[in-house]
């Protein structure tokens, strides 16, 4: 079964608006790991990191779940497929990568922050935990950012292997 080309269009809507809202929320996560938590007053601290839970609570979970879904809606109804061409392919491992790193590495780190920045008073130093699973998001927040960013780029600059189109679709001209 294929979609209508108006239902395929929606899907492709919908898609890119979860793809935007996944790599934007990584965006705001690290530059607020890298530039706003270190500096951050102990006062402020916890507020900052509940903000934070909830962006990846209530947009990128649900986002990195949409775009699973909407690729595998892609994938059977419509022409593409799901390991068609080597963009797709590269972009199921990145999604998949995504949401396991996600949920497995970074999402629990950053779930302790808040708790760890209220579990000691204000005079006293943050707990080395903090420090680290800070240390953790920073570096691997910005890896996470770095493959969506990939992935994102990959739907425009699209590379093509011999034999990755129907021969339907390509030149006349073309051997392969």
């Amino acid at each position: 079964m294929r979609l209508a080309p108006g239902w395929t269009r929606l899907l492709k809507t919908v898609h890119i608006i979860l793809s935007s809202a996944w790599l934007a929320s990584a965006m705001i996560l690290v530059f607020f790991f890298a530039a706003v938590v270190p500096g951050a007053s102990r006062a402020d601290l916890h507020g900052i990191l509940i903000a934070l839970k909830a962006i990846d609570d209530w947009v990128i979970i649900p986002a990195a779940n949409g775009i699973l879904i909407t690729g595998i809606m892609y994938g059977a109804l419509t022409h593409w497929g799901w390991f068609k061409h080597g963009w797709i392919t590269a972009k199921w491992g990145i999604t998949l990568y995504g949401i396991l790193f996600g949920t497995f590495l970074l999402g629990p780190r950053l779930n302790r922050l808040p708790e760890l920045a209220v579990s000691v008073p204000i005079d006293i130093p943050l707990p080395a935990e903090f420090t680290a699973g800070l240390a953790f998001l920073q570096v691997w927040g910005s890896v996470q950012l770095a493959t969506l960013l990939a992935a994102y780029l990959l739907s425009v600059y699209r590379w093509k292997r011999k034999g990755s189109f129907p021969p339907a679709h390509r030149a006349a001209s073309d051997p392969a």
